[in-house]
């Protein structure tokens, strides 16, 4: 199973901005997937932050060995 990395924070740009850096700088080989947008109806982040005007960066990590334990980190920025 896959890990997550959320990042949630009131500005669009700043989210663009996480997602860019996971792209290019901070790119490691276990990242499946990155994408940032608006926190809408997301199973991935909690509902509480839904509707409130938040934005998101998610970063999908690959497992990284067979007893790999997925993981989930939010952080609010």
């Amino acid at each position: 199973m896959n890990s997550y990395k959320i990042y949630l924070t009131k500005s669009s740009e700043v989210a663009g901005r996480i997602a860019r850096s996971f792209e290019g700088d901070f790119k490691t080989e276990d990242i499946q997937s990155v994408s940032h947008g608006k926190v809408n109806e997301d199973a991935r982040i909690p509902a509480i932050y839904w509707g409130k005007d938040y934005f998101y960066c998610i970063v999908e990590l690959a497992p990284t060995g067979e007893n790999d334990t997925p993981t989930y980190d939010l952080t609010i920025c």
